[in-house]
């Protein structure tokens, strides 16, 4: 189907341009995503409350496990999934002792389905959701051959969240004065499965943010084989009472299969980033970061530990004109350095459909084998539609903590997107204004993502002409740069108003379907907050908070994400002190504690926290 589909575009894009069409990147508007094409329980969708949607196809194949197809993000604000990979499993597991004794490899000739399956529970999988595997297999023993059929719950789907996803505020810098406050934790939701391979137990996590992000996890549990028990002082561990018993030390080398499609695209590319120290500058030298394009398949390892890379979409951007793209990022890997495999961190080579493994591979149709005969075979060949193979090394060193049972560690890296959005998938509807240089400090309590430009130079005095009359072309009144624009009104019921009266505010000139908060000024107090209708217009029945102080003021309507104001002037009096000699009620007491609520209310209010909009999915 993926052959397919590429052989379609090129085709499609070969005709473009017989026919004389300009073809032009892929920009929000122009991006057509691949049709999703799995449904029912084979189908993974979930939405976030900042409105980033993530939807892919999984399965579990009876050697790679947990295989996740058609994987794709919708940005917050765009209307269609952009597709980030095609396919990713676990294209290996491969497992050397430092004894020379065993090399394991664990996907190929065992498997992380089948009978290696794990059955899970709902206690493991806690809050989240199982979904069932149905698997068939044969197997031969004694001249006998029987084939199993079993149906159990295999996938755990669990919501996951980790504080403090960013933080900002906006407060001058050495300031301890409070002001808003943008912060947020991370939302996110992780798919697993546990496979079983002899005393060894594997958890398989992909883990997707609303971000934008995908980690990719192989967890080790289980326990210590008393086979592994073979090793000496040099290639293993003392566990247990003594020194006499050593476990063997021995490698897990997780090789993972990327396969890309960025957002659908039949041509990309692959970059290789390095920094190095440059020329002294004013303060330290400079240090320079440049780009070489990994022009063929080949392995690649880190020249040190600021090399970086990323796959790229050439023809795909997004709206501020840079190419969209996904980095790798990694926590740490350990290479062994015994297989030539084993050596790069990264290897890349071009899509083909028989290349399955990274070692030992099963597909006949292949005569190539590993990773290293995967990139000879394609020496010279342009890289243009990258299967990245990552390296996740981990060099277990047994320690006494491993028994019984071991404690699980895992082995992890992730890709984090570049440029796919102008900001960021996380942005709050508060800072959306904000893309590029702001140009001063950002001051969104006095209206929402308003930026504080430098001020104007004043400009010079008109010079005369040769007359000794002003220059006709210059004048003393300056030009207002927002002249002739749509401006934003608001009317109010009365002018005059006590703390805790209830007013009516009506309005017109703002966007559609906004938000307009509306506050109390000078000192700003937050008042409440009105929707525009589809003409513009705001009308709605407000409260003055009861800690309002007496005295002129003004009432000030902004735009959520228009950023557009409008004020009105008002009066706040004191409220006509109570007839002396009434009881003291219930009813009394309530409005008191009201307004001390209401007080508490304004005292918090200094900080304000905007939270983002719901837009919450449930899995399909």
């Amino acid at each position: 189907m993926k052959n397919l589909r590429r052989t379609i575009a090129t085709a499609a894009a070969g005709l473009a341009v017989a026919a004389g069409l300009a073809i032009v990147p892929a920009t929000t508007a122009t991006a057509a995503p691949p049709p999703i094409e799995c449904s029912g329980d084979a189908l993974i969708e979930k939405s976030f409350d900042n409105g980033t949607s993530w939807q892919m196809c999984w399965r579990v194949d009876s050697k790679k496990g947990l295989v996740l197809e058609q994987v794709a993000v919708r940005a917050p604000g765009e209307e269609s999934y952009r597709r980030v990979l095609d396919s990713v499993y676990l294209g290996q597991l491969h497992v050397p002792y430092d004894t020379g004794k065993n090399v394991w490899n664990d996907i190929t000739s065992y498997g992380f389905g089948n009978q290696y399956l794990q059955k899970l529970s709902g206690a493991e999988c806690g809050d989240g959701e199982l979904r069932d595997a149905a698997q068939t297999w044969t197997t031969t023993r004694g001249g006998v051959t029987t084939t199993w059929m079993r149906t159990i719950p295999a996938l755990c789907i669990t919501d996951t969240t980790s504080p403090m996803a960013y933080r900002s505020h906006e407060q001058t810098w050495g300031s301890i004065e409070d002001a808003p406050l943008f912060t947020d934790d991370k939302q996110g939701f992780s798919l697993q499965i546990i496979s079983k391979v002899d005393w060894y137990e594997y958890a398989t996590k992909i883990e997707f943010t609303d971000e934008g992000t995908i980690s990719f996890d192989l967890g080790a549990t289980g326990d210590v084989s008393y086979e592994d028990f073979d090793a000496d002082a040099t290639t293993g561990w003392p566990i247990g009472t003594g020194d006499t018993a050593f476990a063997a030390s021995h490698w897990h080398n997780a090789i993972w299969r990327l396969d890309f499609g960025l957002d659908g695209q039949s041509t990309m590319a692959v970059e290789q980033y390095d920094s190095e120290l440059g020329e002294q500058g004013e303060k330290t030298r400079l240090m320079h970061t440049s780009p070489q394009t990994i022009a063929s398949p080949t392995g690649v390892a880190p020249a040190d530990d600021l090399t970086w890379w990323r796959v790229l979409a050439p023809n795909s951007v997004n709206a501020d004109g840079h190419e969209r793209s996904y980095e790798f990022v990694f926590p740490g890997s350990q290479l062994y350095q015994g297989d030539p495999v084993t050596q790069p961190l990264l290897t890349f080579t071009n899509y083909n459909a028989c290349q399955e493994y990274a070692t030992n591979n099963l597909n006949t149709a292949c005569a190539e084998k590993n990773l290293v005969e995967y990139a000879a075979a394609g020496a010279g060949q342009p890289l243009t539609d990258p299967v990245a193979w990552v390296n996740s090394g981990f060099h277990h060193v047994v320690r006494d903590e491993d028994q019984s049972p071991m404690q699980t560690h895992w082995q992890s890296f992730t890709i984090i997107p570049r440029d796919w959005t102008s900001t960021s998938m996380g942005t709050p509807e508060g800072r959306s204004c904000i893309n590029g240089d702001p140009g001063g400090e950002i001051h969104t309590d006095e209206s929402p993502c308003e930026v504080v430009e430098p001020e104007t130079p004043v400009d010079p005095e008109p010079q005369p002409t040769e007359t000794g009359e002003p220059n006709p072309g210059q004048t003393d009144t300056p030009t207002d740069p927002g002249a002739g624009a749509e401006e934003a009104t608001i009317a109010l019921s009365t002018a005059t108003l006590t703390p805790g009266a209830s007013f009516e505010l009506t309005g017109e000139g703002f966007t559609p379907g906004e938000t307009v908060e509306v506050t109390l000024h000078s000192d700003p107090i937050a008042v409440g907050a009105l929707t525009v209708d589809a003409a513009g217009a705001i009308t709605g029945s407000l409260k003055l908070p009861a800690s309002a102080p007496v005295g002129d003021h003004t009432i000030v309507a902004a735009g959520a994400s228009s950023g557009l104001t409008a004020s009105a002037d008002v009066t706040v009096k004191a409220a006509a002190p109570a007839a002396a000699g009434l009881a003291v009620t219930g009813g009394g007491i309530a409005t008191g504690v009201a307004i001390a609520g209401a007080v508490l209310l304004a005292l918090g209010a200094a900080i304000v926290i905007l939270r983002r909009r719901h837009n919450a999915g449930t899995p399909v």
